[in-house]
């Protein structure tokens, strides 16, 4: 058994408050209709700076879909900093980079995490060019075959005021949610990073407040 994070808190203290905040957010995306219902939907995570607690937003907020019974995965699209391995007690040995450079399948790079119900696609490392792989033909064959497999696709992403990786990724994604920590995320980069990625096509759900 993999030694989960003491950060996903919705796994390992399912009736805390902090897990009923990320519960609640699962509730504003419903009545946000992202997609059409018996479509995967696929949501990206995202924040202006690094260290906002994004990556930790996301992973609780997979665990919350799993728990409600959906078929989930998540997806390290941060190929500068990638995490989510090390949150589910994961190996980084083969994921989404031996997908786009190896031709692995699918099925050769998903890794389930203990957690019913929900997978992850690890980085699989940290390639010299991110922008090229995550925009390539390659990208968008995973993240088709992905809506097919999954009820609920999430995308971890580097910071969008460091990298254009975020913006790339919005074009995949049916809503993209931007955390920012309470006390840390300047105002001015909160706005930057929504109007980057407004004019990049992406759909904003909205701003999470973290901490």
């Amino acid at each position: 058994m993999s030694q989960l994070s003491n950060v996903l808190v919705a796994e390992l203290d399912p009736i805390s408050s902090v897990s009923e905040a990320y519960r609640s957010l699962r509730t504003a995306v419903r009545y946000k209709k992202v997609v059409p219902a018996g479509q995967g939907m696929v949501l990206m995570v995202a924040s202006p700076k690094t260290q906002e607690g994004k990556t930790t937003t996301l992973a609780n907020l997979a665990i919350t879909y799993a728990q409600e019974g959906k078929s989930v995965v998540v997806l390290d699209c941060n190929l500068r900093q990638p995490a989510l391995h090390e949150m589910f007690g994961a190996k980084n040995s083969k994921g989404l980079v031996h997908f786009l450079t190896k031709g692995l399948t699918a099925q050769e790079v998903i890794t389930p995490t203990g957690i019913i119900g929900l997978d992850l696609i690890a980085s699989g490392g940290q390639p010299l060019n991110p922008s090229e792989l995550l925009g390539s033909a390659q990208m968008n064959a995973l993240m088709n075959e992905l809506k097919m497999r999954y009820e609920v696709i999430l995308i971890d992403s580097p910071s969008t005021l460091d990298y254009t990786d975020a913006c790339l990724l919005s074009e995949y994604s049916d809503g993209v949610m931007l955390v920012a920590k309470n006390g840390k995320t300047k105002r001015e980069w909160a706005k930057q990073a929504r109007t980057q990625l407004e004019q990049s096509g992406a759909r904003m759900l909205g701003i999470v407040f973290n901490q």
